[in-house]
């Protein structure tokens, strides 16, 4: 990788071809806070969150990313010339010496089913294998979840497991998929 444990990066701004992934400001605040408190949007990933809560992941989202095992890195997704916050992309790195990071990609179910997720997905694990040289990406998603996996499976991920009542989502234990994707799988797709 071309990058250190621990280093700080800079928040990258990435274009598509209809959003782009940028920074997030404290100003993100109330349309995160509404797109994260929707029960319908809120289903397969946490119960909808306190404002507290929301609070401090704008607040983290807006610090420069850190390599860091498992902090969550984040840009904010915004339709291409406009500012309002309609969801996110994250990513966290799993395990350092096995250069492997987590994606997740949460959006407003206003804008759900647009092929938003899609195109920041393929953004963000450009950056990831281009620009950290990452080995592997995983996503995990509910199985309920068909939207999730199926961007994950667009994008050339693989099923690698199927895990029974893996974690607890509100008071309901929840079944996981996982998916991956190798970097040199991404570029022989390229």
């Amino acid at each position: 990788m071309k990058f250190e444990l621990d280093q700080t990066l800079p928040i990258p701004r990435l274009q598509g071809d209809s959003i782009v992934l940028r920074p997030c400001i404290p100003d993100d605040f109330e349309a995160i806070k509404t797109y994260r408190q929707e029960p319908e949007g809120s289903r397969y990933i946490r119960p909808p969150e306190s404002d507290e809560k929301i609070r401090t992941i704008v607040e983290q989202h807006c610090s420069p990313w850190k390599l860091e095992v498992e902090r969550w890195n984040g840009l904010i997704i915004s339709w291409n010339g406009e500012s309002k916050a309609i969801g996110e992309m994250v990513f966290k790195i799993e395990d350092w010496d096995n250069q492997r990071a987590e994606i997740g990609y949460r959006v407003s179910t206003d804008c759900a089913g647009k092929g938003v997720c899609t195109q920041a997905v393929k953004l963000i694990t450009a950056y990831l294998f281009e620009q950290i040289e990452l080995h592997k990406i995983v996503a995990k998603c509910d199985p309920r979840n068909i939207a999730s996996f199926k961007i994950m499976e667009k994008m050339g991920m693989e099923r690698e497991g199927y895990f029974k009542e893996h974690y607890l989502n509100g008071d309901e234990w929840t079944d996981q998929l996982d998916y991956g994707l190798l970097r040199k799988d991404w570029i022989a797709r390229k």
